[in-house]
């Protein structure tokens, strides 16, 4: 569900799955935490695949979030037309940063 890069010193999570949803998502967060063991400090998660994402998988993201505190809070990048209204109608636009390509993403991890 994950594939994981690293690009300089940024570690990039895809997620590689169409719908992020309640099947999905304690697998999403579990997957996303198990990249995160060794306390990167940039990191962006590009959700460049996902077309539908829901309460669940925006539960999961926050999760995830909340576990790793304030040092290694990810962007947000690829956000799908219907994804990106899920983010826009909950304000999780405003929580997050967000970006429009992994290299938007990562260029904003170095500002």
């Amino acid at each position: 569900m994950i594939t994981p890069q690293t690009l300089g010193d940024t570690l990039v999570l895809s997620v590689n799955v169409p719908r992020l949803d309640a099947a999905l998502a304690v697998r999403f967060r579990e997957e996303v935490l198990q990249q995160l063991t060794e306390e990167p400090s940039r990191v962006v998660i590009d959700f460049s695949a996902v077309t539908f994402l829901d309460s669940s998988g925006l539960g999961a993201l926050v999760s995830i979030v909340k576990r790793v505190g304030h040092h290694c809070r990810p962007v947000i990048c690829g956000l799908q037309p219907a994804v990106q209204t899920m983010f826009a109608l909950t304000r999780m636009d405003q929580v997050f940063k967000v970006r429009s390509t992994v290299d938007d993403a990562v260029a904003s991890l170095a500002e």
